[in-house]
């Protein structure tokens, strides 16, 4: 009795709708009614999970994924947003070694370790190239693409000096060419602002040329002019004498001031121990 009780019910609410919606047509399957959807427990989520795992080849040269030889403040982290600037800049931070610093090829980064195993372009600056390149990668998550015989350029030429740039790296998926330089001289020598605003003018200049010589498949965004200060006196010097610099000689040029503590590795030879200014 109760089943024919429900069937009566339901033809009397069907034909209900039919006289209110029009006649129903014989030869139409009526849709099934709508299910509902699962509930929020059992529904698929569709944000991205980002899965845990091992880092890619450049995870050790990211920073926080590793440290750097020496003590490192200032600056740290502010170059990146200079890259999309039009306007020439100056940073500065001081990099601090004492005796318990152990400067070789284990200790650096895999980036800092190819730097390392890489013969330059000439001279002994091969110590600066590196730091600066650790520098970059502990601060603005560097990761090295080309060091300085690698970058491709076009054939020198008479229309102006043919110069180079030391590395090229990626930050934050721009290309970025970098130049380095020292500014020191032996104890006994005084270094003036002129001496300074003089090596500061040549390598920007030369920044500006290896900018225009340099190939489309290593067009890089903008440069960096990475200057390591034997002292105090020395990084003082450099951020007096930059503004003096002419505008175009500047362009859009980044320069980093790399102060130095316990770095005389890095200025002299043969290398004193690490926590030491050359003698």
């Amino acid at each position: 009795m109760k089943r024919l009780a429900f069937w009566a019910w339901w033809l009397a609410l069907v034909a209900a709708c039919s006289s209110s919606g029009g006649s129903a047509d014989p030869n139409v399957t009526p849709a099934p009614a709508p299910v509902a959807p699962p509930s929020d427990d059992t529904a698929p989520d569709d944000a991205a999970k980002k899965e845990d795992g091992a880092p890619g080849d450049a995870g050790a040269d990211v920073a926080g994924s590793g440290d750097i030889i020496g003590t490192l403040s200032g600056s740290c982290g502010q170059l990146t947003a200079q890259l999309t600037s039009g306007s020439p800049s100056i940073l500065r931070d001081l990099l601090v070694f004492d005796s318990s610093d152990v400067y070789d090829r284990a200790h650096l980064s895999p980036g800092g370790q190819r730097m390392y195993d890489t013969a330059n372009a000439g001279g002994s600056s091969i110590e600066s190239e590196v730091f600066s390149y650790e520098v970059l990668r502990y601060c603005e998550t560097a990761s090295l693409l080309k060091t300085e015989t690698e970058i491709s350029y076009a054939p020198p030429d008479d229309s102006g000096p043919n110069t180079i740039t030391d590395l090229e790296v990626d930050i934050g998926g721009k290309k970025v060419g970098v130049s380095v330089t020292r500014a020191y001289k032996p104890p006994a020598i005084p270094l003036t602002d002129q001496d300074v605003q003089d090596l500061i003018t040549k390598k920007l200049t030369g920044i500006n040329r290896s900018s225009q010589r340099v190939l489309p498949a290593d067009k890089w965004v903008k440069q960096v002019l990475h200057v390591f200060a034997v002292d105090k006196n020395a990084a003082d010097a450099v951020e007096r004498v930059w503004p003096m610099i002419d505008a175009p000689t500047r362009a859009d040029t980044i320069v980093l001031v790399t102060q130095t503590t316990g770095g005389g590795f890095i200025y002299c030879n043969p290398d004193p121990p690490l926590g030491s200014e050359c003698p």
